[in-house]
């Protein structure tokens, strides 16, 4: 039986990243897959993106990474520059999405949708809206789908069919929950990913697990990091990490989104 960790929504936290794989190589998990946004908001975007690369089996883009290659407002301006040509590249030619067999069911790994990096599915979506993310203009739909970009874990069975959302590993907010200034954020702002248990790359219907694990890390030494590398937008980040607050799309990223479409 195979042990998949499905990591997702890194955002340059080096220090968050290197805790999670910490706990998965203590697992003896042998494959590692990540579901995108690697760069971005955080400290460490080369480091963060070349221990992805160093350790992940399979690699989805996600839409800061997609933000970092073709748009032009400052914020990405900043993480392109520092990423560099080569990593650039890279973070061009990912994959939107990913098809494969575990235990029998047919699984489907993308980030937000299977070809749209922009249309947020939260875990408050309408059963109508949830069930348009299996579908497939091949008519290859999938049993099980396993995304990120929403920061919040959750699974839910519609139809027969099966929704995972495996969490954040640098950016843990829970976008869908109204956060109080006030509360205690300790259980919210921990590295979130998932484990997968079953046969990979079997049609034959076998025992399947799945299991959501939170790390916690040190949130004081990746924001010391932001510092010091002078990253953009530092107290919406710090806001993020001790407070979940999420920062939203500035209008700056909507205008450009809107412009390339």
């Amino acid at each position: 039986m195979d042990k998949i960790a499905i990591i997702s929504d890194i955002h340059s936290n080096i220090v968050a990243l290197k805790e999670v794989l910490k706990d998965i190589e203590s697992r003896n998990i042998n494959k590692i897959y990540c579901l995108g946004d690697i760069v971005l908001k955080g400290s460490s975007p080369c480091e963060s993106l070349d221990l992805i690369q160093s350790n992940c089996d399979l690699i989805i883009k996600g839409n800061c990474d997609d933000y970092a290659v073709n748009l032009n407002y400052e914020h990405a301006i900043w993480y392109k520059n520092k990423l560099g040509s080569e990593r650039i590249e890279y973070l061009n030619n990912l994959p939107m999405y990913k098809d494969l067999y575990i235990s029998g069911s047919l699984v489907r790994l993308f980030h937000a949708t299977k070809n749209n990096l922009n249309k947020r599915t939260l875990d408050t979506a309408s059963t109508e809206e949830k069930l348009d993310l299996f579908e497939d203009e091949n008519n290859i739909v999938p049993d099980i789908i396993f995304y990120g970009d929403i920061h919040k874990q959750y699974l839910e069975k519609i139809k027969n069919k099966t929704i995972i959302n495996v969490g954040s590993v640098g950016n843990s907010l829970e976008i869908s929950n109204v956060v109080d200034d006030d509360t205690e954020m300790q259980e919210m702002t921990q590295a979130h990913y998932c484990i997968v248990e079953g046969n990979l790359n079997s049609k034959e219907r076998s025992s399947l697990s799945i299991t959501f694990v939170r790390v916690p890390y040190d949130i004081k030494k990746e924001l010391e990091l932001a510092v010091s590398n002078e990253i953009p937008d530092y107290d919406q980040y710090e806001s993020e990490l001790l407070k979940a607050k999420y920062r939203g799309k500035n209008k700056k990223i909507l205008e450009e989104l809107k412009n390339n479409n």
